[in-house]
């Protein structure tokens, strides 16, 4: 009989059980929450990059809500600090991007 699963386990000699590198997935809300935190400052690092600290700190402060809302997520939420810190981050990286295209945009 064969079970498929997204997240397969597998066993080495001693019958352990071992993950894999590229089966690593954030499962539960402090991983998501760091995640978030992650891609906020990734945004204010390439506020400069046209779009892309835009792009990162809408995906910042949409994973942190998520992380911070979401049902789907196991275990208990992370602290209120690092949900603040990882929206701040990415609305930082949004304000700093929005201001630095209002301010080449005329030069293009």
């Amino acid at each position: 009989m064969t079970v498929a699963s997204d997240n397969p386990q597998t066993r080495d000699s001693d019958n352990t059980i071992v993950s894999r590198l590229w089966d690593r997935r954030p499962r539960t809300r402090a991983q998501m929450t760091e995640f978030a935190i992650m891609i906020g400052a990734l945004s204010i690092v390439t506020f400069w990059a046209a779009g892309i600290g835009i792009g990162a700190g809408l995906v910042a402060v949409a994973t942190a809500l998520w992380a911070h809302r979401s049902p789907d997520l196991e275990g208990e939420r992370a602290s209120r600090e690092d949900t603040a810190l990882a929206l701040g981050s990415g609305a930082i990286g949004i304000l700093v991007g929005v201001c630095f295209l209002l301010m080449v945009l005329p030069n293009w």
